[in-house]
């Protein structure tokens, strides 16, 4: 038997089974870095094998080009060893997955709302039944309750039945009961009970946010939020799709591992706030499409097939029981509508949250991230669409990319003469790589410096020890190894300047064909909502052609909408129609059939604001 022992955790795995490296720490949870889901793609799940008893996998192509010299100081790519013997294994600080930096606030470009919630609580006093009169315990409960409240023939579910007897002969005066739409009688204890709570939830393919919100006051108590534990099989949803087709359980796995990151976190708030999760009475859930389908444990493999259709797109009502949520055992799940496959439910809830489809100026919404969902339009008409821009602008795909976490370089200027660089990084720590909005602020300076040239290519005619030809070709040396954490220097390559070039001309190329093909006239505002988004500069994104109008239009960040949406849903059940209305009346760009997009990404990778080549001699 084999027993494999990680470092600096001191955790150990004992397996008769040959698992490479990857899947051993995924066995023991630990937060070894990947973005490709194990495809031996990234480069990111970099081990050092400190010591060994048995064979060792020799290291592949990709693992020789991806780490060269390093492989002669024991380095690794976790996906692609397989040890056959014991081992003493270090995970270094470069590959650890911190706790990422995960943007959960709204601001004041969102919408209020009414309180009207979908769960209501009711207080009653129920006659004792008599030897003449041995009425029914729940006949009576629902006599009490329409003479009352006026409220007729509600079902009781059979948990709630089940307590029913004890509720009504409590020691305690009277009955409250918990009553979701006019339907369903969903709780019953004894007393008058004070304090009603619903949990609204955004399911993201990289971070997942719980808010728990008291629908009595219409207060948010508690907002709780991580990592997307899916993210250890795949950084996009095509990864995850792929495991699911390719694991026989793979569906299984990603639907529990995501229930339980939700169920963890409803506990987590519900602690915070001084609560029990059985009082909350109802969850509002949104997501992309793939993240929809993936909590439900339906089958997500034709999203990745064209005509990329859904299971379904109409919102649904689900009891939380049968999700495997852990709150009131009689709670509903309520999941907002999906409009297509590559455009689900958060961005709905980003036009909810943001009343683009109420208002009279022309909007451009954009979601930045590995699928850029855009929305264009005013009250009189919406269209979107969805772009493969990629994982750049999450750091995905790029040589020191990262995920927002400590350490991450989020800001960088560039003295245009000396080309010496200034960052700055989440919780001020030294830098160990770049986070999305970093690298868009890092190519915008070498834009600006002349560094980028148009085509995307660095200027030969510059000479500096910052410019130099690394593995992957040419590069440019943002932070040299004796200033980072990680003690390598942190580089921006000419791969990762074509990453991003194909990333914004995604963006700005279904914006402009959305702006074609609508014919609604010029774009007055841009909204930017997600993490990515809200903490670009416009001026970078501006500076790197990121989306049209940038000189004529205000550029605005509306922080978490789509979380804001379903917090919009929890608090008046009357947006939940409205979202339906917006699903249905929002008309759907499918860009992969469209040839005209084709040209626009063509011509809109370059960089319009740099120096031409031409222009040097």
């Amino acid at each position: 038997m084999a027993e494999i022992l990680f470092l600096p955790f001191d955790k150990e795995l004992k397996s008769e089974n040959s698992l490479n490296l990857m899947q051993s720490a995924i066995t023991l949870k630990l937060p070894l870095y990947s973005t490709c889901g194990s495809k031996g793609i990234c480069g990111k799940c970099r081990v050092i094998i400190e010591k060994t008893d048995g064979l060792i996998s020799p290291p592949s192509d990709h693992e020789q080009e991806v780490l060269g010299e390093l492989l002669q100081k024991g380095y690794r790519l976790a996906c692609e060893t397989i040890l056959e013997g014991s081992a003493v294994v270090r995970i270094p600080e470069e590959s650890h997955s911190k706790r990422q930096v995960i943007l959960t606030s709204g601001n004041e470009h969102l919408f209020s709302v009414r309180l009207l919630p979908n769960v209501r609580k009711y207080y009653i006093e129920v006659r004792e039944p008599t030897i003449d009169i041995p009425t029914a315990d729940r006949e009576r409960l629902l006599l009490e309750l329409e003479n009352a409240y006026h409220l007729k023939h509600p079902i009781l579910d059979p948990l709630v039945l089940r307590k029913l007897p004890q509720a009504l002969r409590s020691e305690k005066k009277g009955t409250t009961l918990s009553l979701w739409g006019k339907n369903e009688i969903v709780d019953v204890v004894p007393g008058q009970k004070n304090g009603l709570f619903g949990v609204a939830s955004d399911i993201g393919t990289t971070t997942v946010v719980v808010y728990l919100i008291d629908l009595d006051k219409g207060q948010e108590i508690s907002v709780q939020s991580s990592t997307n534990p899916q993210t250890s099989f795949g950084a996009d949803v095509i990864s995850r799709i792929s495991f699911c087709q390719e694991q026989r359980d793979g569906l299984r796995k990603l639907c529990s591992i995501i229930v339980q990151c939700l169920n963890e976190l409803v506990m987590q708030a519900s602690s915070e706030a001084g609560i029990d999760p059985s009082q909350i009475m109802e969850m509002t859930a949104v997501g992309n499409t793939a993240m929809h389908h993936l909590f439900m444990g339906v089958d997500p493999r034709y999203l990745s097939q064209a005509p990329y259709p859904p299971v379904l797109q109409e919102s649904q009502n689900v009891k939380a029981r049968d999700l495997g949520i852990a709150i009131g055992h009689s709670a509903y799940v309520h999941l907002l509508p999906l409009k297509a496959g590559f455009v689900g439910s958060d961005m709905i809830a980003c036009i909810l949250a943001t009343g683009i489809h109420r208002s009279n100026a022309l909007s451009l919404l954009i979601d930045l991230g590995t699928n850029g969902e855009i929305v264009f339009g005013n009250k009189d008409g919406l269209i979107c669409c969805s772009t493969a821009a990629g994982p750049a602008f999450e750091g995905g795909h790029i040589r020191w990319g990262m995920r927002a976490e400590s350490g991450a370089i989020e800001k960088a200027e560039i003295d245009p003469q000396t080309l010496n660089v200034m960052v700055e990084t989440i919780d001020n720590q030294r830098p160990v790589g770049l986070c999305g909005s970093g690298v868009i602020s890092a190519i915008a300076e070498m834009v600006r410096a002349g560094i980028i040239l148009s085509r995307g290519n660095f200027n030969d005619g510059m000479h500096s020890p910052r410019l130099r030809d690394g593995k992957e070709g040419g590069e440019f040396v943002l932070v040299w190894a004796k200033d980072t954490g990680i003690g390598q220097d942190i580089v921006l390559t000419q791969k990762d300047v074509s990453e991003i070039q194909m990333a914004k001309s995604a963006i700005y190329s279904g914006a402009v064909l959305l702006q074609e093909i609508s014919d609604f006239g010029q774009i007055q505002r841009i909204l930017l909502a997600g993490a990515s988004g809200n903490y670009i500069d416009p001026l970078d994104a501006r500076e790197i052609g990121l989306f049209p109008a940038c000189d004529t239009a205000t550029v605005t960040g509306v922080g978490n909408a789509a979380g804001y949406g379903a917090c919009i849903a929890l608090l008046n059940k009357k947006k939940r129609k409205e979202a339906e209305k917006i699903a249905k009346k929002t008309d759907y760009l499918e860009l992969a059939a469209s040839s005209r997009f084709q040209e626009l990404f063509v011509s809109n990778m370059f960089f319009t604001s740099a120096i031409d080549y031409e222009d040097i001699f």
